[in-house]
């Protein structure tokens, strides 16, 4: 098992993580109040600077209103793909920003 941050499946990871906040129109700022921390700490978070251990991850999803099993399930099948297909679909998130709607 590997604890680099480097590493493919947990670069995986922090897009997925990065594309469940975004996909909710949450700011980094307005998830860093949910958690009851400041926007740096989630920046490390999204950064791979800091990892996640499975209680902050479940909170984490939480405040952003994510489905657990769904995220699980969906960085299962990413993360046994080939790494050709691993990247597409790291540059397929990457790319599926949505745009939060102006007021």
């Amino acid at each position: 098992m590997t604890r680099s941050t480097n590493h493919p499946s947990y670069q995986a990871f922090l897009t997925l993580l990065r594309a469940e906040r975004r996909k909710r129109h949450v700011t980094q700022v307005e998830l860093a109040e949910r958690l009851g921390n400041r926007q740096t700490f989630v920046s490390k978070l999204e950064n791979g600077d800091r990892r996640l251990d499975v209680v902050e991850l479940l909170e984490y999803l939480d405040a952003v209103g994510a489905d657990t099993a769904e995220f699980i399930a969906t960085l299962k099948r990413r993360t046994r793909m080939s790494s050709r297909d691993r990247k597409l679909a790291i540059r397929t998130t990457q790319g599926s920003q949505i745009k939060k709607p102006k007021a």
